[in-house]
């Protein structure tokens, strides 16, 4: 994806350094293979593109051994290590006024996350996603955005706030327990999309950090942030794969439907498709491999489900294209992996 890398803030990769460095770990050991240079830690507004961020936290899962690591991230977090995205949310008057602050004024921080409060009012919806490729791996990042929003949320309200539920989009099987102990409510994995539904009474708690002089010169400023900032638009890789993973179990993931869907002609999304050098076709078989791997390795879904949702008719076809992408069938690599472990 040629001249567009969204960026995102990278001070809580500062901390994090740190923190492994106090467990024992040699600079070496947290740098090397993590795609980012210890340059990091002189910076003093850091940001990175967010798939270095995120590759960041799934090397610290693999070197400490913890699959939590990004969630227990999470769950530490402060309002002062949140920076200013965080300070224009708890000095709202309630908490669905800074949710929706929280939304408005993402890009300050972040090029990289969609953050949609657009269902927060009626429904109590929350719904997140960064601008990536499925390729790139972010289970540890979103798990820490996940319990670090509720960690704030619950510092914001002085009130231990728990959610109607949690759903993950990315697979997993282990410590879910642990996860729902600490939301207080059903977490589930493998869903269409990020989601934290909030109980409608929860959202008109007010802020005891609230004030509206301090609101009106952060809102200002970050709206000044915002008119300087060049106008980030999400490649058309991503939005043709968000638009195939919706479509994927209802058989819909065609070329035509998805151009639709995004307001363009089957022929005219071949050619936008082609000058980023790939096709529809090609799309789909990368995005259908990367989710394959992730439900066998991360969650406990049979097989013959893992087919539905990629959206293969039956179990033969499923089985013919995995055995195509890595040379074994879904069963044995799910063996292979159980037995790595």
């Amino acid at each position: 994806m040629p001249g567009n890398t969204p960026q995102h803030g990278a001070m809580l990769i500062q901390g994090f350094t740190k923190d492994l460095i106090e467990q024992g770990y040699t600079e070496r050991q947290v740098f090397h293979g993590s795609g980012v240079s210890p340059r990091i830690m002189v910076e003093e507004k850091p940001s990175l593109p967010f798939e270095q961020i995120a590759s960041f936290f799934e090397h610290a899962a693999e070197l400490t051994g913890n699959d939590l690591v990004g969630f227990e991230r999470g769950t530490e977090r402060t309002v002062r290590r949140a920076g200013l995205i965080c300070y224009v949310g708890t000095s709202s008057p309630n908490l669905m006024d800074a949710l929706k602050n929280v939304a408005r004024f993402q890009r300050v921080y972040s090029d990289a996350v969609d953050f949609d409060t657009s269902e927060l009012q009626t429904k109590g919806l929350v719904n997140w996603q960064f601008r990536v490729e499925t390729r790139v791996q972010r289970r540890q990042y979103v798990e820490f955005s996940a319990s670090g929003m509720l960690t704030v949320l619950r510092l914001a309200t002085g009130r231990h706030i728990v959610p109607e539920y949690v759903h993950f989009s990315h697979a997993r099987n282990t410590n879910i327990d642990v996860m729902q102990d600490f939301f207080g409510c059903p977490v589930a994995f493998a869903k269409p999309q990020n989601q934290v539904k909030f109980r409608m009474a929860d959202l008109e708690l007010s802020l005891p950090a609230a004030d509206d002089d301090l609101h009106a010169v952060l809102k200002d400023y970050c709206e000044d942030v915002l008119g300087r900032k060049s106008r980030n638009v999400p490649p058309i890789i991503i939005d043709v794969e968000k638009a195939i993973v919706d479509r994927l179990a209802s058989g819909e993931a065609t070329q035509e439907e998805v151009g639709r869907a995004l307001g363009m002609s089957a022929r005219t999304l071949a050619r936008r498709l082609s000058e980023e050098g790939t096709t529809f076709f090609k799309t789909v078989e990368e995005l259908r491999h990367t989710l394959a791997v992730n439900y066998l390795k991360d969650s406990d879904l049979v097989l013959a489900e893992i087919a539905y949702l990629l959206g293969y008719s039956g179990m033969s076809s499923f089985n013919d294209a995995f055995k195509r992408w890595t040379g074994h069938t879904p069963g044995q690599f799910r063996k292979r992996k159980h037995h790595d472990h």
